[in-house]
């Protein structure tokens, strides 16, 4: 496979987009017009964000940090360095909406848009790098049942050296793990949340390079107050009734590392631990140590060139990962959750496919405090978007639009283990369009769930999130 080619191509795209985008091409009556609108948009937005609280919903609008996370996968079946932000400031102005409805949709990739972010209104997003700093924000001024919400949703600033060092401070999402419906550790579905986090370069420990090249994640950070309980839990009853008694450790702190080997060209590996710890309960008292929870992951990827002339791809890879989140802090490996994917990446498409399955969870122990939120999907940055207990079966589509666009299909089977009292199963169905503009973006997600109960009636949910923005520079 040659890498130089692919390189070249993403090149020319982003310079030929700097120049689309750039004011200078637009005639004097355009540019005015646009400066005008963004003057009414800035000023709107400003009276709004001052007007009222900060929420602690949090997401960006325009998901651009899922959509990052999801290209460095693809970059990395092909073989090429994920291309990094451009060191050219930016600034857009964008308005849009996000919302949701009957039983609990999640939007795969949506950090937290729909389920923890609805309303309709307008965003903002920035970046400016100067040397090796770098600042970026995304917020956004939103209407929802006559509440108006102002959200610094995703944020980062951030140092890297010239040898790959990386500190920031930063809210912002991140995967730690390659499942296709979000990170069997971290996902983006959910919102992101406040951290400090530390990354190193790649290099080979000293007088041992048969051992690979080994890199380095880190982070420690802290979640919300309240985390919500959406009626598609199973256990909600008794994690209602543990919260009214006090039971549920409010603002934990959440910390984690993650080590990635690589050896040769095609083959890395992933060890990970996230702990959840410490908070307080509803009477203000400090959590116990026996509250805390540990989640491990340890992760394969594979690049396979001799598959991808088989079919004729530009490229091709496997995952296959072991996971494990017990009900304490320990690094143990049960309840073990198995994951196997491939991928494979064309011109223009690229075709997933995934089994992720996991034994049951332990009973929710309700004598003593504890997070009530786990491990979860409601609320917190933690796993893939159908929960631990989830069996799941993915397939995965990107393809090209009309006018130029770029649409993703998502098609996810979800059971629930067969020893689970409820035997839920359901069906999901999520499509993501985007399309560039003379001005700017535009683009839409929208995702359908349809469940399946036993002796009950069939529920149905969805949630969506739309935006258009507008490149002022």
């Amino acid at each position: 496979m040659n890498d130089l080619e692919p390189r070249k191509t993403r090149n020319a795209l982003r310079a030929r987009e700097s120049k689309g985008n750039a004011m200078a091409v637009f005639p004097a009556q355009a540019q005015s017009a646009i400066f005008r609108a963004h003057s009414r948009f800035s000023r709107f937005s400003i009276f709004a964000f001052l007007a009222v609280p900060f929420a602690s919903a949090q997401a960006p609008m325009l998901q651009d940090g899922a959509t990052a996370l999801r290209q460095a996968r693809l970059d990395w079946t092909l073989g090429q360095t994920p291309l990094g932000p451009s060191s050219m400031p930016s600034f857009e102005v964008g308005f849009g909406g996000a919302g949701s409805d009957g039983t609990y949709a999640p939007l795969v990739g949506g950090e937290g848009l729909g389920t923890g972010t609805r309303g309709w209104g307008l965003g903002l997003q920035g970046r400016i790098t100067r040397g090796g700093w770098s600042f970026s924000a995304t917020a956004l001024a939103l209407r929802d049942h006559r509440h108006t919400l102002g959200v610094l949703q995703r944020a980062a600033l951030a140092y890297q050296t010239e040898s790959g060092w990386r500190m920031a401070l930063e809210q912002a999402p991140f995967a730690w793990g390659s499942g296709l419906n979000g990170g069997e550790l971290l996902g983006d579905a959910s919102r992101s949340f406040p951290r400090l986090s530390l990354a190193t370069p790649e290099a080979a420990l000293p007088h041992l390079p048969v051992l690979g090249r080994w890199r380095l994640e880190a982070f420690a950070g802290r979640l919300e107050r309240d985390r919500p309980m959406p009626q598609w839990l199973p256990d909600r009853e008794a994690r209602l009734q543990a919260r009214a008694a006090g039971l549920d450790l409010q603002r934990p702190l959440l910390w984690g590392g993650l080590v990635r080997t690589a050896f040769g060209s095609r083959l890395e590996m992933t060890f990970g631990a996230v702990t959840m710890e410490g908070g307080r309960d509803a009477q203000g008292h400090a959590a116990p140590a026996t509250a805390a929870r540990t989640a491990t992951l340890l992760e394969l990827r594979l690049r396979l060139p001799e598959l991808a002339r088989l079919l004729r791809t530009r490229g091709a890879s496997a995952t296959l990962s072991h996971s494990a989140a017990p009900e304490g802090r320990s690094l143990a490996w049960t309840p073990a959750r198995n994951l196997g994917g491939l991928q494979l990446v064309w011109e223009g498409w690229d075709l997933g496919l995934e089994y992720a399955g996991a034994a049951p969870r332990a009973a929710l122990a309700s004598t003593e405090p504890s997070h009530l939120a786990g491990f979860s999907t409601h609320g917190d940055p933690l796993g893939s978007a159908f929960g631990r207990e989830a069996t799941t079966r993915t397939l995965e589509v990107g393809l090209p639009l009309f006018l130029e666009g770029q649409g993703r299909i998502r098609f996810v089977r979800a059971t629930a283990p067969l020893d689970h009292p409820s035997g839920t199963a359901s069906w999901f169905l999520q499509g993501e369009a985007q399309w560039r503009t003379p001005t700017g973006r535009a683009g839409a997600s929208i995702a359908t769930r349809r469940n399946d109960l036993p002796g009950a009636q069939t529920r149905w949910g969805w949630t969506f999130a739309a935006f258009q923005a507008f490149r002022v520079f």
